[in-house]
């Protein structure tokens, strides 16, 4: 806060202190001038009138230098004239008095002066008074510029807080509510003055027991505690239809020397998106039960045309011409069968049942050789080499792993070259068994793997065109899952192979 060096200019410091001089003499006004050096800019007046004029245009002064005696208004009067002032009370003022008997000195601090300087004065005296009160003035308007960037904050803060959607609040470390913002009192139905002082559970009471262990905790080891889910009861409602369902979260509020002062808490309310949460459930398990009932209930018709068809075929008084037909109705009810079947276990699994299972002890060969067979009735001119090694025991659904090879083996033929072989190989180790099921073919694109067990998912490789529902893959993914297995798959230009992996005890 002192005066810069003469010729210090350096960017970023201070301006030099402004001091107005006021004083009739014009000699005396320059030797202060000369007296206080080049490190102040100084401006002189011949009377207060002329100095009060030129107060309001341009740069206020740091320091007024008043002579006592001064035709018109003498120092003290001008002193006093700008302590009455507003924008100029606290200006500092240093008189210049050539009364020496203590109670002129009085008089002039009664008027507002902050100093004096007797005369004769030494330059060192007037310099060094005038430095004292730069100083002080600069660390008031610090302190001043400090309190009013403060309370800007302040008020922004402030005004953030009261707008927030979200709800907001102090704890002391007795937990007692220090502030709340409008939406956290409109949450817990209390108006804004009827929280300061009072304790959590004093306003909270029903989520008391639940919330505050949790906010000790926080002041006690300065971890956040987040994502709380509550539900909060409104006064005036009844059943489950009037709760309010909050999402909180507490943090510390630390000291710049890492000291927690209390928790500051964030409230969220969620109870929109938890009725569109139990709605979209609801619809969901509607949609999911309906497909269910229906596909139960198709599948008894179905079996009856079957039945029939197959009855038909089978006594031989079908005209030639219409077995192929006859042979077509037994071929399009099978594959509608088979699609209630996965419209039947996606409801299961979706609904959290999961897929049903049987286990008990079976032999993985068997069943490859029973799949195999059956899709060689299916694909006569297609070759499926079966290649093994190792025990392939194991607990598990016979059925079920049926249905899955022969849906791997299945998309294997359908979806490789006709001319080409599909290999299955089954590797039994101590543990667990492992089948893979390799074709050529096109490559399945690298985008739709990661979809692949995914339900009512296709691939959509070369000139092929997909049927069925799409949840074949994730019917047998789940299978293998409720066998605490894995079902994998890679697609490159030379093969596409999936793995099945089964530990022998699911």
């Amino acid at each position: 806060f002192f005066p810069r060096p003469p010729g210090d200019d350096s960017t970023g410091a201070e301006p030099a202190p402004c001091v107005w001089v006021v004083d009739d003499s014009a000699s005396e006004a320059r030797f202060i001038k000369t007296a206080l050096g080049p490190g102040f800019q100084v401006e002189t007046f011949p009377d207060g009138a002329a100095m009060l004029e030129r107060l309001h245009a341009g740069r206020a002064p740091d320091v007024v230098v008043l002579d006592w005696e001064m035709p018109g208004m003498s120092g003290p009067e001008v002193c006093q004239f700008l302590r009455g002032q507003p924008e100029t009370a606290a200006l500092p003022v240093l008189l210049l008095t050539a009364h020496g008997r203590p109670e002129d000195l009085v008089q002039g601090l009664r008027a507002g002066a902050n100093d004096y300087v007797a005369k004769p004065f030494r330059t060192e005296e007037v310099r060094a008074r005038v430095n004292a009160l730069v100083r002080g003035k600069r660390m008031v308007d610090a302190v001043r510029r400090a309190d009013r960037e403060k309370a800007e904050a302040l008020a922004q803060l402030d005004a953030l807080l009261t707008s927030s959607p979200v709800g907001l609040s102090l704890l002391d470390r007795e937990l007692r509510f220090v502030h709340v913002n409008a939406r956290m009192a409109k949450l817990d139905g209390l108006p804004l003055d009827a929280h300061a002082g009072r304790t959590f559970a004093e306003v909270l009471p029903s989520l008391a027991p639940q919330l505050e262990p949790v906010i000790r905790r926080v002041l006690e080891t300065g971890e956040p505690a987040e994502e709380l889910s509550v539900a909060l009861k409104q006064p005036g409602t009844d059943a489950a239809g009037g709760d309010v369902h909050l999402m909180m979260g507490f943090h510390p509020v630390r000291t710049e020397g890492g000291e927690v002062l209390g928790v500051g808490s964030v409230v969220v309310d969620v109870t929109r998106h938890k009725q569109s949460e139990g709605e979209l459930r609801s619809a969901a398990e509607f949609r999911e039960r309906f497909l269910g009932i229906v596909g139960h209930d198709l599948r008894n018709p179905l079996n009856a045309i079957r039945m029939a068809a197959s009855f038909l075929i089978a006594s031989e008084q079908v005209p030639p011409g219409l077995v192929r037909t006859v042979g077509r109705i037994i071929s399009s009810t099978d594959r509608m069968t088979r699609m209630i079947t996965e419209l039947l276990d996606f409801t299961r699994s979706r609904l959290g049942g999961g897929i049903p299972l049987t286990p008990g002890a079976t032999d993985l060969g068997l069943v490859v050789r029973q799949v195999v067979e059956e899709l060689e009735l299916v694909h006569p001119n297609r070759t499926v080499r079966v290649e093994s090694s190792g025990p392939l025991g194991g607990r598990w659904d016979g059925d079920r792993l049926a249905q899955v090879l022969s849906n791997l083996l299945g998309n294997a033929l359908q979806y490789s070259p006709p001319e080409s072989t599909v290999k299955l190989s089954l590797q039994g180790g101590p543990e667990q068994a492992v089948a893979r099921v390799e074709n050529q073919g096109t490559p399945i694109p690298q985008e739709e793997l990661a979809l692949l067990f995914h339900p009512f998912q296709r691939a959509q490789t070369g000139a092929h065109v997909p049927s069925g529902l799409g949840l074949g893959l994730f019917i047998s993914e789940q299978i293998v899952r409720s066998h605490r297995g894995t079902l994998v798959v890679e697609s490159g230009p030379e093969r596409t192979v999936f793995t099945m992996t089964l530990p022998r005890a699911p």
